[in-house]
């Protein structure tokens, strides 16, 4: 019979005194280490009696360190903050492919965005989108899987978590990619088939790749 695995709660996180690994969580909670927020929310979410409190089953790292007040974001600012997005989605991915750091799969987008202007945001939202957009690929992005986003611009960027929060209006805690492109102020018919299209390419690699080591 063919015998699958099973995912399991880490029994107990090592204790941590290092300050620099304390990490606040979307709670506005400081906790000693990203092993116990991870660990709390497996617990919760598998009806563990080690379970503190139901909430916790979404519980998520908005940043590392302790946390900290953060200036309020003005409406103007939050009106703003979908251009800054696209900037700094493009910016790092030509970075990234300037260090040949971006995989193969999305150096098609960077070049197109590069040579066609109405390409640049566009381009930059796919190819992070569908980094983040794990397998299977469903379009869909936890608040979790957001964290690469959040965590680095959360102490410069202070519109990122209400930012993040309206992309999410049914509050189901998950970002479906027209969410998404709604939110960022792009076209959602092009995500959405771009997204399709490079998913299927890397399937079709993953499996030549495996073909070639058979």
């Amino acid at each position: 019979a063919e015998q699958r695995g099973e995912c399991v709660c880490i029994p107990e996180c090592p204790p941590e005194t290092d300050p620099r690994r304390k990490v606040c969580t979307n709670r506005n909670e400081t906790w000693d280490s990203a092993c116990e927020v991870h660990r709390q929310r497996c617990l919760c979410n598998t009806a563990d009696p080690g379970c503190r409190h139901e909430e916790l089953r979404h519980v998520h790292i908005d940043y590392y360190g302790t946390c900290r007040e953060m200036p309020e974001c003005s409406e103007n600012d939050l009106a703003d903050f979908p251009r800054r997005m696209r900037d700094w989605l493009f910016n790092v991915m030509r970075d990234l492919a300037l260090r040949n750091e971006l995989p193969d799969a999305y150096l098609a987008l960077e070049h197109e965005a590069e040579s066609n202007m109405t390409k640049r945001w566009t381009n930059a939202a796919i190819w992070k989108w569908c980094e983040l957009d794990g397998h299977p690929h469903d379009n869909t992005v936890s608040r979790h899987e957001l964290f690469p986003i959040r965590a680095p611009l959360f102490a410069l960027e202070h519109c990122i978590a209400p930012f993040l929060e309206s992309c999410d209006p049914n509050r189901d805690h998950r970002i479906s990619l027209q969410e998404w492109g709604k939110c960022l102020e792009l076209e959602e018919d092009d995500l959405t088939a771009r997204c399709a299209e490079i998913a299927k390419d890397e399937e079709a690699n993953a499996s030549d790749l495996h073909d070639a080591f058979v």
